[in-house]
């Protein structure tokens, strides 16, 4: 009979604590709703959660953590079909961009040339530079346009920054241009400021001189070298270059002149092969960029 009394005095103290603790909680409740946000059941709450903020910070960039891990899984598990995709399209956005460009630099080439027809007076066919050789002695290249399309042999070649050379064979559909700086090439020229002529020649080390000037003729540096249009190969008035150096003095049977190409420097791709002058065209075109500075 011991037992059972222990036992339920037990059951009857764990009725009593509920009791107790459900009016301590009633009553709790009843003062936090009368008191204002001062009362000491509010500055508890406040203190208990500002002891507790750590923990929900801590908690809250685990979460975003996990979450970030979760994406980064996710892109990496994608199936090979997507990537391949991927870059697939990558490298045709590259090729796009690269075919933009060589469109845009050909555009610009291009327009050089008209520009060259309008300076020049001339009618002329744009070709595209085929092949060069590669040794000093044979300075050629060869063009995409021949006699299909009205180039024959002698007419003049000129880029952007003026002669470049002169055709020297032809087929159906391509044709060879003898580069000024070949050491067989020779064109008739003037100095553009006094009218003195002579003839631009080439050689093996690339050189441009200037040869079969009168001994007495005034060269000085700078002074521009065009076309003399004796001979009939070459149209008068067509920019050749400039002086560099003069080696020698006015009346010396061995003075040396070189000749600055002035043509482009960079690779030959687009070239404008002359067919024609207007006829009421002259050195005029040449010369005004030099005789408008003196007025």
């Amino acid at each position: 009979m011991a037992f059972n009394f222990q036992q339920d005095s037990s059951k009857i103290g764990s009725s009593i604590l509920i009791i107790a603790l459900l009016l301590v909680s009633l009553a709790c409740v009843t003062i936090y709703m009368q008191e204002g946000s001062s009362g000491p059941l509010h500055v508890f709450q406040a203190t208990v959660s500002g002891s507790l903020a750590p923990a929900k910070a801590a908690s809250g960039a685990i979460s975003h953590a996990e979450d970030t891990l979760q994406d980064t899984i996710s892109d990496s598990s994608a199936d090979a079909s997507t990537l391949t995709a991927l870059r697939e399209q990558n490298e045709q956005l590259r090729s796009t961009i690269s075919d933009l460009e060589e469109y845009r630099q050909e555009a610009q080439r291009l327009q050089g040339l008209l520009q060259v027809e309008e300076t020049y007076s001339v009618n002329g066919v744009c070709a595209r530079v085929l092949s060069r050789s590669n040794n000093a002695w044979n300075q050629v290249v060869t063009l995409d346009k021949g006699s299909n399309d009205g180039i024959h042999a002698g007419q003049p070649v000129l880029d952007a920054g003026g002669v470049i050379g002169q055709v020297a064979s032809v087929s159906p559909a391509t044709s060879e241009v003898r580069l000024l700086a070949d050491p067989s090439s020779g064109v008739a020229v003037m100095v553009q400021s006094n009218r003195e002529e002579g003839i631009v020649t080439g050689s093996l080390d690339g050189v441009l001189y200037l040869r079969d000037l009168d001994d007495n003729a005034q060269v000085n540096e700078g002074d521009v070298i065009v076309t003399s249009g004796l001979g009939g190969s070459y149209y008068s008035g067509l920019m050749v270059g400039t002086v560099v150096k003069v080696e020698g003095n006015q009346g010396d049977t061995s003075r040396k002149i070189i000749v600055e190409q002035n043509a482009s420097a960079s690779p030959l791709e687009d070239v404008l092969v002359a067919t024609s002058q207007n006829s009421d065209s002259s050195d005029s075109s040449a010369t005004s960029s030099t005789t408008g500075d003196d007025n």
